[in-house]
């Protein structure tokens, strides 16, 4: 048989096992989003898509979060009639999609042992299965970082086709309409593709100016969520709930693409050793190596992944409010794969880079296992189903406390809630993603001068604050039941407490 034909036997046999890695990876990440958990930003996705697109722009104003997701999730839900599990769909599709480009592109434009790490640590990294199912924009965000990196990287090898310059300069537009960690990828990845194509201008004066119209149609697409993205950063300056703790923030950081759920130690372990593995590799193999290896492909994702958790830590302390979030990184985490795919991929050693595989296999598969457990929990509808068995058509829903009550409020839209903004947090017209169901009151005397009747009390742990507040103001009101569920589901609690108010208050 010919050298040639062992080659090509080799080379399918490496392209069948690589598709048998999306396959499977697939099917593992897949394991854990067929269920109606929701937890409260995922209930706000939710609930922002049931509105109109022109709605959820002006409600996404409000936010501090860019809209596209919920456009996507908006069309979604109209086909699907708003099924929890089909909207996870979105993330879970971009995922597997993520995991696709270690094949399609990250083979062809790096070979096929980079390739099939890059398509194995997607799938196998804890954070993937983590985030495969949540209803939030950090997966469809994470897909297009990767897609606008893996096409910055395309023009800078001169593979200068209008189609590469259209998919590379949507990529970064609609990056950076989906968070504003894409925007910052955005904005790093054209300014580094700017600064190379001026000093090489003599050589790419074309492809410079490919690019600058490409740049100027990406700024003149975002101009219209620019002045509500300088907006909405006067009001994240006013105070937000992300707090910065030390060592908390940092080891969240570090753990962020490998803990998933297990333990914070082993997570920590986890991470640390993978970093000193790198280490090792890039100092005393690839330094090594009489042949320069060009590492500019690993060391600028990783620059760009640090760079930008140190803008967003500046920003926050510039700001005094924090915009440094550990979950919000995933919108990286392609980049930061790659990264760590292409060091690995220049080991030469088969048993260490497999000992490597089945490390990162076992750490994944203990946290899909807490994950599965996590949200399969019988605990989780429990509550659901006594509010099901016990609330009656005309109820109301009153609650302090949005982060579990907005959460009900989602599942029994049909019932009008009341959110007792006692704290005024500013949040009126960012949470009017949950009307007409729900409506903010800032006092409670002004719902019992005018009710009589039953009110479900939704409340966030072990707390009976509401009804302490209620009974000091009608003496006529009467506890008809009262729980307490913990979940499974993001460790949530809920207190429910029904009433019956016999007579209104009078002024």
């Amino acid at each position: 048989m010919k050298n040639t034909e062992l080659v090509k036997i080799k080379t399918n046999k490496i392209k069948y096992a690589h598709i048998a890695i999306i396959v499977l990876g697939a099917i593992f990440i897949s394991l854990s989003v067929f269920h109606s958990n929701l937890w409260f930003d995922e209930s706000y996705s939710v609930d922002i898509a049931k509105h109109s697109f022109s709605e959820i722009w002006t409600i996404g104003a409000n936010d501090v979060h860019p809209i596209l997701y919920y456009f996507i999730l908006h069309i979604v839900g109209l086909i699907t009639n708003f099924n929890l599990i089909a909207l996870r769909m979105v993330s879970l599709i971009s995922l597997i999609l993520v995991g696709v480009l270690g094949y399609t592109h990250i083979r062809k434009d790096f070979g096929e042992k980079t390739g099939i790490l890059f398509s194995f640590l997607v799938f196998f990294l804890p954070v993937t299965a983590e985030y495969a199912g949540e209803l939030r924009m950090y997966s469809l965000g994470m897909l297009l970082g990767t897609i606008l990196g893996i096409y910055a990287y395309r023009l800078y090898k001169r593979k200068e086709s209008t189609k590469n310059f259209i998919i590379f300069g949507l990529s970064s537009l609609l990056v950076a309409y989906t968070h504003y960690y894409g925007l910052m990828i955005a904005g790093i990845i054209n300014l580094i593709l700017f600064i190379y194509y001026i000093k090489n201008r003599k050589t790419r004066g074309k492809a410079l100016r490919n690019f600058i119209i490409t740049a100027i149609i990406q700024v003149a697409l975002y101009l219209p969520w620019l002045f509500i993205f300088l907006g909405q950063l006067q009001s994240v300056s006013k105070g937000f709930w992300i707090t910065l703790t030390f060592p908390g923030t940092l080891i969240e950081i570090l753990n962020m693409q490998f803990v998933g759920t297990l333990p914070t130690t082993i997570g920590l372990i986890f991470a640390i050793a993978v970093i000193l593995y790198l280490i090792y590799i890039y100092v005393f193999k690839i330094r090594k190596q009489k042949e320069k290896i060009d590492m500019k492909p690993a060391v600028i994702p990783f620059l760009i992944y640090v760079g930008i958790i140190l803008i967003a830590l500046g920003i926050s302390l510039c700001m005094q409010s924090v915009i440094l979030l550990y979950r919000y990184l995933l919108i990286l985490t392609g980049l930061f794969i790659f990264g760590i795919t292409y060091i690995v991929s220049k080991d030469n050693n088969k048993y260490r880079v497999a000992i490597f595989c089945i490390i990162v296999l076992i750490c994944s598969l203990f946290s899909n296992i807490g994950l599965i457990n996590e949200n399969y929990d019988t605990r989780n509808n429990t509550f659901l189903s006594y509010l099901d068995q016990n609330i009656k058509q005309d109820d109301i829903i009153l609650y302090s406390d949005a982060i579990s009550g907005a959460v009900v409020t989602t599942y029994f839209g049909d019932n009008q809630s009341y959110f007792y903004d006692k704290n005024h947090w500013n949040v009126e017209e960012a949470y009017k993603a949950y009307a007409p169901s729900m409506k903010i009151i800032y006092s409670i005397d002004d719902l019992m001068q005018n009710y009589k009747g039953r009110i479900v009390l939704v409340e966030g742990g072990d707390s009976s604050g509401l009804l302490e507040e209620i009974e000091k103001l009608n003496d006529s009101c009467n506890t008809i039941s009262r729980e307490v569920f913990e979940t499974g589901y993001k460790e949530n609690t809920y207190t429910i407490e029904i009433i019956e108010i016999n007579k209104s208050v009078e002024k």
